[in-house]
Formats: C-alpha cells, structure tokens, sequence
C-alpha cells in the first residue's frame, strides 16, 4: 500500500496505509506494512467514515504496549499523495523516539486556568523522562476541531512548554462538520484533545506556508458574538452584505469556495494571518474557524499561487536542514478546496511525494502561541 519512494526508509519512521473495511482487515493491512513492534508511539489519521469501525481495538491486540494516538481528517496525504477515504498510520521507533502523553478532555469546560498546571506538569514528567540521545524536543497537539477552544489551549499550552515549540492540527469531519474524533492511547474520544511531548534523536524542524496576497479592503467588524466566532456586522453593515459588495457578488453566491478564494486576514508585523469564514447564517452573519472579537480590522486577501508557495517552503527546509527524512504535515480543508478549483489539487499532490509529507487536512492549524487557517503547517524530521 505504501509507495515505492518509502520502500527504503530508514529504521526509525514507518508508514502503513489501509482502505479495508472491517477492523480485522483494516488491523492485519497495517501490522504488516509497519513490521515492526517496537514503536515509541503510533499516529494514526483517519477518513471521519471510521470512526465507528472498531478497528482500534484489534490493533491493540497486537500493540499492547505500543500507545496510539490521532485523529479523524477532511483528507489524508499518504506516501502516494494527497488521498481521501484512507487510514495512514506513521510507526515510531522506540529507539529513534519517546513520547509522554497528556489527555485534556472536556473541552467545553476547558480554561486557561485549568491548562497551565496541566502543562507545567506535563513538561517536568517529559524533562524527567528525557533520554540524552534524543536532544531533540517537540510539543504535537491534536485538538477536537469543533471545539472552538484552539485559542484556549494553544495560549495555556505554549505559555508552559518553555523552550519547546507547538505545532498542531484540528481533527475534521470531511466537510460535515458535525463530530470528529481524537484517538487517545487506542481510545476514540470525543471534545478532547492529546498533547505529545516528543523526545527524538533526528533533529525536529516546525514551519508555516501560506499563499495570501492582501489587497486594500479593509473591514471592522463592529458587531460580534466571540465565545460562538460569529461576527454579525462588518462595517457597520449586515457581514454577508459587507463581504459580497466588496466582491462584486450577490449575497446568494457566498459559499466556501468564495471564502477560501477570497480569505479575511488580520495583518501586522509584516506577516498575515487569516480567519477563515466556515459559513454564513441565514441571518448575514459569519462563523468562523479562529477566534475574533470586536473590533478586529480585517484584510480582505486572495491567494497566490499555492504551488510556488509550497515549493519555497521545501527549499527553504531543505537548504536549512537538509532532506528530511519525512514530513508530518497539515494541510487546511481550505487549500485542499482551493487546489481543486484551480486544478493544482495533483501538482500539490506529487510535490508531498516528492517531499516525503504524510498528514492530514485539517480544520485549523495551532503553531506556537496561534491558531489559524489556511496555512499548511509541520514538522521536517531529519535523518
């Protein structure tokens, strides 16, 4: 199932894809692509239509020992590329990787408050556990992307790591949005989210690549409902009806691919940060994939071209750091969308298999202290 360019990978990283489907099938395909027992963790990213196969359980037969850890997608990218309606499984060699795991569950209930101690214990229990021939240290967060509590999280969570960096993706729901699922320790959970605190001998690298170009429409919002990220008013107008006059286009014509085409951007320092509209109410409003509030000032951008911007990144990696020998990726729901309206969708595709990228598309993208869209976000694992 895994592409000839994995065939000779190294000892410390390996990659199973299935498309059984039943949880036996589903189990033996990806025991015997990974071929191996001794795993400091496995990640798992699923199509949101397995949820409810059992599969899990049959793999723990077998990895008794061995946590698993992951999360529903809106799209897998698989050793062969960017995919749909797969499981893709990345083995983690024990003597290669360590990991020290921390649940959060309850999202709803989730707040700063309660995540800081939760982290700074997480750390001591990870610096307490460190191997010196594993020098290498990052922080992988899995999070429920229906929560809406990234913003809570990331800012409890990067505040605790100290020198560790945060990289992180939304579970997803395909294009449903109405549950996805985190995989805790072999477990399906539900409104939660798994902080991975990885040790690792091979160096570990975290980037962001976006394709935004800001143009000069420039929107208030002056109406909103934060704690839902509903924004109600742009410019003092109904949102729907702001956004659409400064398109050129009736109010009936918004859906996602518009807001993907043309994303709304927060702006400063020289960088740009977009917050995506997930879709417009039937009374104008917006709901959004990232936190707003009043008075924010948002950019109205377009997109660039995906494939230039993704080619920089790897060159950019590649200079730095040298080849990696995989890249964990994720990739939004958005620019997934947006490569299939202007046909890049296998250009970008066979770009991943040459860059080795196995990962998912996601509902929103955490790196540092920020959660945003429309990025695509990883880490470059070297040899």
């Amino acid at each position: 199932m895994t592409s000839s360019f994995f065939e000779n990978q190294v000892d410390s990283l390996k990659i199973a894809v299935s498309s059984k489907n039943n949880a036996s099938d589903i189990s033996n395909d990806i025991m015997q692509q990974l071929d191996n027992n001794d795993f400091a963790f496995i990640l798992m990213f699923f199509s949101s239509q397995y949820a409810s196969i059992p599969f899990l359980n049959e793999l723990k037969k077998h990895y008794t020992d061995t946590p698993i850890y992951g999360c529903s997608t809106a799209g897998e990218i698989t050793p062969n590329g960017v995919s749909e309606g797969v499981i893709v499984a990345i083995g983690f060699c024990a003597h290669e990787f360590g990991v020290n795991a921390t649940f959060i569950p309850n999202l709803h209930e989730f707040s700063i408050g309660q995540g800081q101690p939760m982290v700074s214990q997480a750390v001591q229990e990870f610096q307490d556990m460190r191997h010196s021939d594993k020098p290498h240290s990052i922080a992988l967060m899995l999070v429920d992307g229906l929560s809406y509590r990234e913003e809570q999280l990331v800012s409890a969570i990067n505040s605790g790591l100290k020198d560790i960096p945060l990289i992180g993706g939304s579970a997803a729901d395909g294009l449903n949005f109405k549950e996805t699922c985190i995989i805790n320790d072999g477990r399906i959970e539900k409104d939660a989210a798994t902080l991975l605190l990885i040790e690792s001998r091979p160096s570990l690298h975290i980037f962001k690549s976006d394709s935004f170009i800001p143009t000069p429409i420039k929107f208030v919002v002056t109406k909103a409902d934060p704690e839902n990220r509903i924004v109600h008013e742009l410019n003092a107008m109904p949102a729907a009806t702001a956004y659409a006059q400064a398109l050129g286009i009736e109010e009936s014509e918004l859906d996602l691919l518009c807001f993907a085409s043309h994303p709304l951007c927060v702006c400063f320092g020289g960088q740009c940060y977009t917050r995506s509209i997930k879709d417009v109410n039937e009374d104008g409003s917006f709901s959004f994939y990232c936190a707003i509030d009043e008075g924010i000032v948002f950019t109205l951008s377009d997109i660039d071209d995906m494939v230039k911007g993704i080619n920089s990144t790897f060159d950019s990696i590649k200079s730095q750091f040298g080849q990696p020998q995989l890249i964990l990726g994720f990739d939004c729901v958005l620019r997934r969308m947006m490569s299939e309206i202007n046909q890049s969708k296998e250009q970008i595709s066979q770009i991943y298999r040459e860059n080795r990228v196995i990962g998912f598309n996601t509902y929103g993208e955490q790196i540092h202290a920020m959660h945003l869209n429309q990025t695509f976000s990883g880490i470059a694992i070297g040899k």
